[in-house]
Parts: structure tokens; C-alpha cells; sequence
């Protein structure tokens, strides 16, 4: 399977990975065409910057054609750095991706496309530096649900007086359709964000639509044109959920075979982003790679999704939490059951759907739980990228640079589901819940019952992989440096001091909201996730389950700066704050200083 699943990819990905492959006759030069989808850059290495763009052809033309690409050193366009030609067509979605090469370290540069009479927009790019660098200014994003709101913190990113480059955490597409009850919708339709295909993307022509309709984004084309992004997936570039076998939002008997879909998803992507793609011989979902600012720091992009990461549980998926019997109606009261012929009975109902009779209920076996996740067996990154992972934060520490950064899809510190009912009080909480709509209230009320329960909050995230945290932060022990973990996914910001096992402070942690997606009390407004977070988790410092924007991190020898910026989503104009400020300071040893809140 292993072979097969390889050579299923790599035959697709070929168009997309080999722009010399004659697929058509001559280039057309003479043809009208237009970039409506603006330019973008990517992947900046001290002598080379990754240059993108799509061309869009008269409608029905299905001929290849010939694009010209230049970088300059100034605006005018006077002093040309590089310049080439490359070859497009129907056969990668007529977008253009080159390596420009031959470029100065530290020097922000000016690249577009022409075609005949046709000029690109400009777009702006900084190479990465090399020796002395006395500091970076990083923006750090995730989740950009394109129904749910304007892209209002792109916009705001790309007004910044500096930004060296954007690192994408993923989400970057999502993978829904345009349902009445699909995810975002309900603000979709308010706004006239509609998504395009209007059904959820499964073959390689929905991914390549979908691309499309979030690059025709004005917002998101300034921020794309503003500096070089560094970028990995998450889960929904492709499906909700995914592992390396599949998805929650994959249903092979309706939607095929997820390497079908999973390669679809793949090629569509590395058209679409200005990503370098893997050299020869890598899996091609193998996107960990490193980026070395001179003598300050390493970004460390890790890939936590398809290649290797195990089945993943779900709170609210048949089958995958152990449960257990309780007798009790209220928290307080709720004891669990021993005897083995109730136990099987109220189980017995629950599964064939009859609601448990009092005072028995049916709830998450935190034990079992713990023991089935806890299995080292349970993958994240894989043996090898957990070698790389290793050897490459070992050689940044010992090279002297002051600062890794752990660029990481999902949130790693510890979490435990929030009990509100603790924190608020019950009847804050009834009070909360009797505001919402009817329709979801009974919803709501389970989902404040589940939280009750002692169970780790994102099983989605590390929290279900806890072997394999812990040899993440072996490693980062191991190379005696100063890691600060960056994260996105939970559509949260947080600032967490990570443990490991032994109760050691190991790294920081900073997790980026999301740029639209909702969250914890966006489904349920009045309840205080954010604040319950803090009280109850030994790791949480800070966490706004409320607000959406993003991280602007200033990095000098002195310390690692990161402001949480809380941009409104739902107008335009529009406003954006700074809604907190840490941080962290170099330190002796294999951690920073703990996070200091300014």
C-alpha cells in the first residue's frame, strides 16, 4: 500500500511538479488573457524566492501558453535581478510558479507577469538574510472560512509598515460547499460570500474552483502581493479531520477513494500556493522544511496531517470514545457505575438509540480514554520526521542562533475539556443558554454536560497523541535551545507554557486565531470558554476563544515579541486591535523564560 499510494500521487502531482512536459503544441503568444487572481510569493531562501501567479485565458481556449516573469531591485523595474519565461496550460490550471534564482540575501525585491500587452499586478518579496540579523517581524495566520466573514486581518497584515513574511499555519482553503446548513453559511449568505463549487470540494476540479474563488479576494491578494508566505496544510486543504487513511469528512461509498481525493487535493494545492515542492524521492505530502534567518533564528514547518498522523477520535463520533455508566443527575452527584449487568443494559440502550432511564446517564470513559490515546504507537509526525525535527533543531541551537521557531498546525499544550458550570456557575450558564435559539439549545446544553466530563479538550490536536508530544519535547530538551511553539487550527488565540510529563517547563507556546472561522462562543454567545480555559488549565496564560485576527511577532537577541491582533470580521470598514502582548526572553538551558504578558 505504501508503494501504491506513492505512485498514485506522483502520477497525478506530475503535471503540476514537471512544467516542461509537452502536453500541448507551441505556447500561444498572441492571446488576450488577464490575472485576476493577483501574484504571490513564497519560500524565501537567502538566494531564491518562489514566484506565483495564473493567467486566465479567453473563455474556451484551451492552448498552452508562454508567460514571462522578472524580479527587480527597485520599483521601476530598471535594475533586473532575474527574468525567464514559463510554460503554462489547461494541464496545471494555468498557473505559473518559478524558483527565481540568483538573488541577493536580505533584500526586498519586486517581481510580476507579462504577456503580451498583459502586466500582472507587483508584488513585493524579501529574501531571508544571512549573517548578522538584528531582527524579524513575522505574521502568523490560520483559518480562513471564506463564507464566514471578510478576510479583513489579510487586509490589515498587508497595511503593516513591516512584515518579513506571513507564515500560514493551514486552513487555508476550506473543503464545504454552500448548503443552507453548511459550515459558515448562515454568514454567507448575509455577506454574499457564496462559496464556489457551491457543493463540498471532492475532485480535482473543486479544489482547483475553490483555490480560485479565494484568490479573486482582494484582501487576500494584498496580503499575498505585501511579502513572501511560508505555508503548510492543515486538514481542510483537503477533508475535515485527516490522517493518513483518510478523513472524518470522507465517505468512501459516496465519494470515492481518499487517495483519489487526497491527490486531487494535493496537485490543486502546489499549483495554487507558492510552495517549493518536494525534491525527488520525498513523499509528496512531505512539507516539513526550514528556514534560517541568519544568525536570529530557524522557522521549523512541521506537516501533522497525511503522512503519518493515526486515526484521530472524536467526542462526537460513534464508536471512538470508550464510554462509561453513571448514576447521578448533576456533575456533582454523578458516580460511576460498577455493577457489570447495569453497565451492559443502559450501554445496550444508549447504542440502539433510547435515552437511559433515570438516574442512570452515559458519558466519556475518561480512563479508557486516557489509555488508548496514551498509546506510544500513536503517530503524529512519523519516525522520520521526528529524526529530521530532531537534527534540525539540534543544529540550530548548536550553530548558535538564539531562537527555533516550531511552526505547527495544532495546538500542543495540555487542555481539559472546559467546565463552564465550574467556572460561571450554574445559573449563568441556563441563564447563557436560554438566550440562544431554540433550535440549538438542547445542542448546547449537551456540549456544556460533555465538558464536564474530565477528558482532554482536542483530541484533534496533541492532546490525542501524548507519546508523541513527549518525544517532541525529548527533542527539544535534547538540543538545549529556545523554542516557541506556533499554532493554529483551534480557531483560539493562546499564549500556553508547555510541561512535559515530569511537569518541566519546556517551551512556549503561541496559538494564532483564525482569520474567519467561528468559534467556542461564537456557537454559544455568553458562555465563557476563554476565561474557564485559564482557570482550569496549569498551561493556559491567556486564551480568547472569542476574538479572530492574527499574530504579528517582532523577534530581536532580546526577546520574542508577539502581539495578538483582534480584527472584526463581519463589515467593512472594519476594526482591529491590539487585544494582548507577551514575551519571552532567551534563556539557559533547553527553555525560554516563562511568558510575561506586557
Amino acid at each position: 500500500m505504501h508503494i501504491d499510494r506513492r505512485r498514485a500521487l506522483g502520477l497525478l502531482a506530475l503535471g503540476s511538479a514537471a512544467p516542461g512536459v509537452a502536453f500541448a503544441a507551441e505556447p500561444a503568444q498572441n492571446q488576450s488573457v488577464s490575472f485576476l487572481h493577483g501574484v504571490a510569493s513564497g519560500d524565501p531562501l537567502q538566494d531564491r524566492a518562489v514566484l506565483w501567479t495564473r493567467v486566465t485565458p479567453v473563455e474556451g481556449s484551451a492552448a498552452d501558453l508562454s508567460v514571462k516573469w522578472e524580479i527587480a531591485e527597485d520599483e521601476g523595474f530598471k535594475h533586473i535581478a532575474a527574468r525567464g519565461t514559463f510554460r503554462t496550460g489547461p494541464w496545471r490550471d494555468y498557473t505559473v510558479k518559478v524558483d527565481a534564482a540568483g538573488l541577493k540575501p536580505g533584500r526586498e525585491y519586486r517581481y510580476r507577469f507579462h504577456m503580451g500587452k498583459t502586466i500582472s499586478p507587483i508584488g513585493r518579496v524579501k529574501t531571508l538574510p544571512d549573517g548578522h540579523v538584528e531582527d524579524v517581524v513575522l505574521a502568523f495566520v490560520t483559518c480562513s472560512l471564506y463564507p464566514n466573514g471578510y478576510f479583513n486581518a489579510y487586509h490589515h497584515i498587508a497595511a503593516q509598515p513591516r512584515v518579513d513574511a506571513v507564515v500560514e499555519l493551514g486552513d487555508y482553503i476550506y473543503e464545504y460547499g454552500a448548503g443552507e446548513n453548511d459550515y459558515g453559511m448562515e454568514n454567507g449568505r448575509k455577506l454574499g460570500r457564496i462559496p464556489e463549487p457551491p457543493h463540498e470540494m471532492v475532485t480535482l476540479a473543486d479544489y482547483r474552483m475553490r483555490h480560485a474563488l479565494y484568490k479573486r479576494d482582494a484582501d487576500l491578494q494584498a496580503a499575498h502581493a505585501r511579502c513572501a508566505w511560508i505555508c503548510v496544510w492543515d486538514d481542510h486543504e483537503v477533508a475535515n479531520d485527516s490522517w493518513m487513511g483518510g478523513a472524518e469528512n470522507h465517505q468512501p461509498k459516496t465519494e470515492g477513494s481518499w487517495l483519489t481525493r487526497e491527490a486531487a487535493a494535493l496537485k490543486a494545492y502546489y499549483e495554487w500556493m507558492p510552495i517549493r515542492e518536494p525534491e525527488p524521492g520525498r513523499a509528496f505530502e512531505a512539507i516539513n522544511r526550514s528556514f534560517r534567518f541568519g544568525d536570529l533564528a530557524d522557522l521549523i514547518m512541521v506537516e501533522t496531517r497525511l503522512v503519518a498522523r493515526s486515526y484521530q477520535l472524536e467526542h462526537g463520533r460513534a464508536g471512538d470514545i470508550p464510554m462509561a455508566v453513571y448514576q447521578g443527575n448533576t456533575p456533582e452527584t454523578r458516580k460511576r457505575v460498577t455493577d457489570a449487568a447495569v453497565t451492559a443494559k443502559v450501554l445496550a440502550d444508549a447504542a440502539g438509540g433510547r435515552k437511559p432511564e433515570a438516574p442512570y446517564v452515559v458519558g466519556p470513559d475518561p480512563e479508557a480514554l486516557k489509555a488508548i490515546v496514551s498509546n506510544p504507537e500513536r503517530q503524529m509526525l512519523g519516525v522520520r520526521q521526528e529524526q529530521w525535527l530532531s537534527q534540525t533543531i539540534a543544529a540550530s541551537a548548536e550553530a548558535g542562533r538564539p531562537w527555533q521557531l516550531l511552526g505547527n498546525q495544532v495546538v500542543m499544550a495540555r487542555t481539559v475539556a472546559p467546565n463552564v458550570l465550574k467556572t460561571m456557575g450554574a445559573a449563568a450558564v441556563d441563564k447563557a443558554i436560554a438566550a440562544l435559539p431554540e433550535r440549538i439549545r438542547d445542542k448546547a446544553r449537551a456540549y456544556v454536560d460533555l465538558y464536564t466530563y474530565d477528558i482532554p479538550y482536542d483530541l484533534d490536536g496533541w492532546d490525542g497523541y501524548p507519546a508523541a508530544r513527549e518525544r517532541a519535547y525529548d527533542t527539544i530538551k535534547a538540543a538545549a535551545g529556545n523554542v516557541i511553539v506556533f499554532s493554529g487550527d483551534s480557531h483560539a488565540f493562546w499564549a500556553n507554557e508547555l510541561h512535559d510529563d515530569s511537569g518541566t517547563f519546556v517551551a512556549a507556546e503561541f496559538g494564532t486565531s483564525s482569520i474567519t472561522s467561528p468559534q467556542e462562543e461564537d456557537y454559544v454567545p455568553g458562555i465563557e470558554f476563554g476565561r474557564t480555559f485559564v482557570e482550569q488549565n496549569k498551561e493556559v496564560v491567556f486564551c480568547s476563544q472569542r476574538d479572530k485576527g492574527y499574530i504579528l511577532l517582532t523577534l530581536t537577541r532580546a526577546e520574542a515579541r508577539a502581539a495578538f491582533v483582534a480584527v472584526e470580521t463581519l463589515a467593512k470598514p472594519y476594526k482591529a486591535a491590539a487585544l494582548a502582548n507577551f514575551r519571552v526572553t532567551p534563556a539557559p538551558g533547553f527553555a525560554t523564560s516563562r511568558i510575561e504578558k506586557i
